[in-house]
């Protein structure tokens, strides 16, 4: 009985301890300062050039 209880108990923790870590896993809350702001992450094209039409 003792190895039935403690095979429990640890699944009970391991359990816990999974619902934390996905609970803590979202995505943080980020605030928007600037919702109509434009930002330019690259001026080149795949190729690397910088023409336009490539």
């Amino acid at each position: 009985m003792k190895s039935v209880a403690s095979r429990i108990l640890a699944s009970l923790v391991l359990a816990t301890l999974a619902g934390l870590l996905l609970a803590g896993a979202g995505a943080p809350k980020a605030s928007i300062k600037e919702p109509n702001k434009l930002v330019i992450l690259s001026t080149t094209d795949v190729k690397g050039k910088t023409s336009p039409c490539g």
